[in-house]
């Protein structure tokens, strides 16, 4: 008998080969240093075991978003260069030089804090610096890069191995959008000009969506998150998460019978429907209440109803299905799978929210 502790009621499933598949793609698009983005739990994929299988494939380092999360992977004895995002937080500059780790600095304070860190272990730092060239949230501004270039140039305890920054629309294709993009390229090149007498090793500012529709973001690298997860739509890449859950009640109601909360469904003939037990506490969030579909037994199954904190109300007319049988609400097989893209349209949101939100609530995890 399993252990109760294994005995979840909503799983995640990932599929190495997948992610094996997605890894290679990006391989061969990207001839310099490939950063996979294993932040977030790599995107709800499976921190230690996405990192592990991506080095062993080809990816050249790992970024990640916080000191904790590196640390986590220090821990699962992952030795390779980790590139922290989102930086540090103040108190925490001890903990880069302790696990070797490399931070992305993008405030005035962080060079001060690394410089007193630095200075009191006499051991210089390698870092990479972040510029804003137009997604208004970490990094330097334009008009403080010849200021930021004269500190670094002066300073005995910081090296600048790398200098980066990032798109804020390189996947929407409107003319405004494929325009801006191209002006940060732009800009970004400008910037490289401007730094790269410091002995900057990489400059990169290509993400996934640079890496498939704006191959000359490419320069030194690219860090590449969302495609390795199969959630960026190209035909190469696959889809490595499933979701699924089991069905916990079926029965038949009459005509006439009003569904769940708010009495927003109400069946117009006799129907025969099933109940799983998750809702939005385990991240099937109440924005697909009437709209999304799951995959049951090769059928889809429409939600009725609103999703409740704990149990949702499907439509099994016509499916040959019973208590126990399994449920996927992402993923499934044949043609009636559920896709991210899918999911993603129902929620209102993107696909690394849907990846996010629906491994945050699974109570077991399996990475096969």
């Amino acid at each position: 008998m399993p252990s109760i502790d294994a005995m979840g009621w909503t799983e995640v499933v990932i599929d190495s080969l997948a992610l094996r598949n997605n890894l290679l793609v990006v391989r061969e698009r990207v001839p310099g240093k490939l950063y996979a983005v294993v932040k977030s739990n790599a995107y709800g994929h499976g921190l230690v075991d996405c990192a592990k299988l991506f080095l062993t494939e080809g990816a050249d380092a790992l970024a990640c978003f916080s000191v904790n999360e590196a640390s986590r992977l220090r821990k699962e004895n992952v030795d390779s260069e980790v590139l922290l995002l989102g930086g540090f937080l103040p108190g925490e500059e001890a903990f880069l030089f302790d696990l070797a780790l490399v931070p992305v600095v993008s405030d005035w304070w962080m060079l001060e804090a690394l410089e007193r860190e630095a200075y009191s272990r006499k051991k210089a730092i390698s870092v990479h610096v972040k510029l804003d060239t137009g997604m208004g949230r970490l990094g330097f501004m334009p008009q403080d890069w010849q200021t930021l270039y004269a500190r670094l140039k002066s300073s005995r305890w910081i090296k600048c191995v790398g200098l980066m920054s990032h798109f804020p629309v390189a996947d929407e294709f409107t003319q405004e959008s494929v325009e801006f993009t191209k002006k940060q390229i732009e800009k970004f090149e400008e910037a490289k000009r401007l730094f790269e007498d410091l002995g900057v090793e990489v400059f990169h500012i290509a993400n996934s969506a640079g890496v498939f529709f704006y191959p000359e973001s490419l320069m030194d690298g690219a860090r590449v998150g969302i495609a390795l997860y199969g959630g960026l739509e190209h035909p190469e890449l696959q889809q490595a998460m499933s979701v699924r859950t089991r069905l916990v009640n079926v029965k038949g109601v009459p005509a006439g019978w009003s569904i769940s909360y708010g009495r927003t469904y109400v069946t117009q003939r006799p129907k025969r429907i099933g109940v799983i037990p998750c809702g939005y506490a385990t991240g099937f969030l109440r924005s697909l209440s009437n709209k999304a579909e799951v995959w049951v037994n090769g059928c889809r199954a429409r939600v009725l109803g609103r999703v409740c904190m704990d149990l949702t109300v499907i439509d099994l007319d016509g499916i040959d299905a019973k208590p126990g049988d399994w449920v996927y609400l992402l993923g499934g097989e044949g043609e009636a799978k559920v896709t991210v893209f899918e999911c993603a349209e129902w929620m209102g949101t993107i696909t690394y929210e849907v990846f996010c939100v629906l491994s945050m609530g699974a109570s077991s995890f399996l990475f096969l």
